[in-house]
């Protein structure tokens, strides 16, 4: 038996036609993505044909989240190198798009100052080199005017001798430098927080290291900052003979079970990137929902770090279960703390998940029923770490302990999970970056 389901979607001028193929052959799932009719096939061995009887994609990442890598013909390889990495978010989507174009991975270096997320990265990237020190010490570099009249006044140059011994051996560099600056729910110091600033030393260190290809993600109210950090980054890369491409995805939009989003900047030296609009439409999909996303979790209550229930108060256990005596997933204002009893616009809060609906986005509170949304929808429980891993994108096989192996804090598994970038968007980013004909540029 074979089944297919195809999307062709005509977008920017830029490129002519993408799509997206999926095959069902006995256990063997395949997706062939088109661009501009350029053919790349990837594919994955399925358990049981069940769900992609009915659901491509869903078997699809399902088999990702399962912890399968799609095979296909091998094409070379891809360097990469990041900044503020944390654990490893971004990366994955990344290497998720290689993975799917036949394009292995190697892991040049990464830079981050939480060393624990930094032994996480290494452990799950085989990473060689690892920076512990602000990325602001590993590069000499002045810029001059905002905007589109930003300069560098000088050539960038690193000065960390083992980051000099990357220069021209670095295919892409990612980063995802810090967005509590920008952040909506930063009150105090939006839009001027110095650590706004530290988004200029991406282009600094892509130009010094020589790298064709770069990526960068942020909240979307990034463009927002009055020191023009992102329309300063555009000019400085094209200045140095790199085409910009720039756009919020969402991962609902993709199909995924989350409404995160995120705002991209990725960036080709000599060749147009991919329009991130044009590849978010031609491989949209409608969202699936919370249901998809844990129904095949079979683990263990307490089972291990991932899993084990999150402490509550008894004030916080009677609220859900107020919530499931009234089959409600909006808790009444009567049952809310008393600042919340008259009126208050964080609805979500002390929330159930919805069953049928994609999740909202998960922070680095989702232990903690008073910051969002977050009770599950059948159980008498806030969700674990493992299912708000899963919403993110990591796969179930990802080793959040530090080296030597040991387990992290709440408190920092809460902030890798909740502040890290859902698979399919650096998913899609990584498409972009890399291109039609899917090649490193030299």
């Amino acid at each position: 038996m074979t089944l297919a389901e195809e999307t062709e979607v005509s977008v920017d001028l830029r490129v002519q036609r993408v799509e997206r193929h999926f095959d069902l052959s006995g256990t063997r799932l395949t997706q062939t993505l088109r661009i501009d009719g350029v053919e790349r096939g990837s594919w994955v061995e399925l358990q049981s044909t069940a769900e992609a009887e009915l659901d491509l994609l869903g078997a699809w990442w399902h088999s990702y989240l399962a912890g399968q890598r799609p095979q296909a013909t091998q094409r070379g390889e891809v360097r990469m190198a990041e900044l503020f990495c944390g654990p490893g978010g971004l990366a994955l989507g990344f290497a998720q798009a290689c993975a799917e174009l036949g394009l292995d991975v190697r892991s040049m270096a990464a830079a981050d100052q939480d060393d624990e997320a930094l032994a996480v990265y290494r452990r799950r990237n085989g990473t060689r080199l690892v920076s512990r020190e602000s990325v602001s010490q590993l590069v000499d570099h002045r810029t001059k005017g905002r905007g589109d009249a930003c300069r560098f006044v000088y050539e960038p140059e690193l000065v960390d001798s083992a980051w000099v011994e990357l220069v021209g051996k670095v295919d892409v560099l990612l980063a995802g430098p810090p967005c509590q600056g920008h952040s909506n729910l930063n009150n105090k110091t939006r839009r001027t927080d110095r650590r706004n600033e530290l988004y200029l030393t991406v282009p600094a260190i892509a130009i010094a290291l020589r790298a064709p290809m770069v990526v960068i993600e942020n909240v979307r109210a990034v463009v927002h900052d009055r020191g023009q950090v992102v329309q300063s980054t555009v000019a400085l890369l094209e200045s140095a003979g790199y085409v910009v491409e720039q756009g919020v995805v969402k991962a609902a939009d993709l199909g995924w079970p989350q409404r995160r989003e995120r705002y991209f900047l990725v960036a080709r030296r000599g060749d147009d990137p991919l329009p991130l609009s044009g590849l978010a439409s031609a491989l949209g999909s409608e969202p699936h929902d919370v249901t998809w996303a844990f129904d095949d979790l079979h683990t263990e209550r307490d089972a291990d770090f991932m899993t084990v229930e999150p402490g509550l108060s008894e004030e916080n256990r009677r609220r859900i279960e107020w919530l499931f005596e009234h089959e409600a997933y909006d808790l009444a204002l009567s049952e809310r703390p008393d600042c919340h009893k008259d009126g208050t616009t964080y609805n979500s809060v002390y929330g159930r998940l919805y069953p049928d609906r994609p999740a909202p986005t998960i922070t680095t509170g989702f232990m903690t029923p008073g910051r969002g949304r977050y009770i599950h929808p059948f159980e008498r429980r806030v969700i674990n770490a493992r299912e708000a891993a899963r919403l993110q994108g990591f796969p179930d096989d990802y080793d959040f302990r530090s080296d030597p192996p040991n387990e992290p804090s709440k408190v920092k598994l809460g902030k890798w999970i909740g502040d890290a970038v859902p698979m399919p968007l650096g998913y899609v980013a990584g498409l972009s970056v890399l291109g039609r004909s899917s090649s490193v540029p030299d």
